[in-house]
């Protein structure tokens, strides 16, 4: 090698670099510390106690419907989050 980053390193690290700023985004804008208490107290069996999802295969159905179809506030934020098709591109 002639001490060059490969590729494939450069692209990780600009992915990695992605994903912090949302991360750092979610942490300050996202969630006050009443909503990350609350998401934090709210386990699974709390959910599943309190007829919130009634069970393991309806929980994977809410999560595949939230992908493929999403609200409204969701849909309008949803271009911020995506990366562009060819982000990856050389």
């Amino acid at each position: 090698m002639n001490g060059q980053l490969c590729e494939a390193v450069i692209k990780r690290d600009k992915w990695v670099e992605h994903l912090k700023k949302k991360a750092e985004h979610t942490a300050k804008v996202t969630y006050n510390k009443e909503r990350a208490t609350m998401i934090l107290n709210t386990m699974y069996k709390t959910a599943m106690e309190g007829n919130l999802i009634p069970d393991r295969e309806a929980l994977v159905t809410r999560i595949g419907n939230m992908i493929k179809s999403p609200n409204s506030n969701w849909s309008e934020k949803k271009p911020e989050w995506e990366l562009p098709r060819t982000y990856f591109d050389a």
